[in-house]
């Protein structure tokens, strides 16, 4: 079968090759994978060095159709209906954080796309417990994004008190973030999204979308917008999704005093936090990181209620073939979701070995 696979370390080193269809273990499902999109992980991994083992094939935000269950594996699912996976290729079960529902804590998790290979392939395994079915109506381009969603769902509700009724802000309208105003939309909360001219495009997206307030940095003083919004006070939550430490940086101007500050994005640049002004206006600053496996059951209910649109988060779907292409989208901030369908022109390379997901 074909899979994007990271061949070696160092930036590069990526190709679209033959490897071996994993085989089906016991208490997995088999997927045929029918699109993946990708993220700044996956782009990272690809014009980075890579800090996971390689070779490794790439992506870990997927949809697909049932290929085959194991036989021992009691599941309502059947083979041909849609679904979505989380991304734990492994999780103990038995540390004090699989007790409790944080998988994503475990400390001997593995996660495919990163320690173990991922869904940019025709096929993939996973533990049966970690396949979701997604709604007949829902395009499996948008059931891809049901992880990055559940991001979303984990910063907004799961780490975040009630945020009915409270003014929030969004910093960064790349496809979590947008996921997260429209998560903070459904809970009851009035959301501000934050971006900067050149992002207008997705911020016109966002205004269609229904959010309340979209505002460019570059052009609007977003404190005092806030701070008009808020008779004064300041925002209740103000969620990072854009990765930018600049951006991190001013967010604070923001709050309220005792207001909460969820970091979502990762950083690539170390950002400066001014410890003295947490003090002073008892603010909090909280880490979301990731997902948990709760985190799939509420997103996948938020897209069978119709509470939150996946597709206009999409920027372009595109065959795997033309994953180079797909990064230069990435580059300017387009989601693109790359599908697995029938075999595309080009050239597939060379023969590696595969290892189950």
């Amino acid at each position: 079968m074909r899979a994007l696979r990271k061949t070696a370390p160092g930036p590069g080193n990526v190709e679209l090759v033959e490897v071996d269809p994993p085989t089906l273990k016991p208490g997995q499902i088999l997927l045929d994978v029918a699109a993946v999109a990708l993220c700044g992980t996956d782009r990272s991994a690809i014009t980075r060095s890579s800090a996971y083992p390689v070779p490794r094939t790439l992506g870990h935000e997927v949809a697909g159709r049932v290929a085959a269950i194991a036989s021992d594996v009691q599941t309502d699912l059947k083979v041909g209906d849609p679904v979505t996976v989380e991304t734990d290729a492994y999780r103990c079960g038995q540390c004090a954080y699989c007790l409790v529902g944080q998988a994503n804590r475990c400390p001997h998790r593995k996660g495919i796309g990163t320690t173990v290979d991922g869904g940019l392939a025709e096929q993939l395994a996973m533990p049966a417990e970690t396949v979701h079915r997604l709604p007949d109506d829902l395009a499996l381009t948008a059931g891809a994004l049901t992880e990055p969603l559940a991001i979303a769902v984990h910063a907004v509700i799961e780490r975040s008190p009630s945020l009915a009724g409270e003014v929030v802000v969004v910093v960064g309208p790349g496809a979590v973030g947008m996921l997260c105003a429209q998560v903070a939309r459904a809970v009851g909360a009035t959301v501000v999204l934050v971006g900067r001219s050149r992002h207008q495009a997705r911020l016109n997206r966002a205004r269609a979308m229904g959010i309340d307030h979209v505002v460019a940095s570059d052009q609007v003083d977003v404190a005092t917008y806030v701070a008009d919004l808020t008779g004064g006070y300041g925002a209740h939550s103000v969620f990072e999704c854009s990765g930018a430490a600049s951006a991190l940086e001013g967010s604070a101007d923001y709050l309220r005093k005792g207001g909460r500050l969820v970091l979502v994005a990762f950083y690539h640049d170390r950002p400066a936090v001014d410890v003295t002004q947490l003090i002073e206006r008892e603010y909090e600053l909280v880490g979301s990181r990731g997902k948990a496996p709760s985190s799939f059951r509420i997103a996948l209910r938020l897209m069978a209620s119709g509470q939150v649109d996946l597709d206009s988060v999409i920027g372009e779907v595109l065959p795997v073939a033309d994953w180079e292409h797909a990064l230069e989208l990435m580059a300017d901030g387009v989601k693109v979701v790359l599908t697995m369908g029938p075999r595309e022109a080009q050239p597939v390379r060379g023969l590696a070995t595969a290892v189950a997901g």
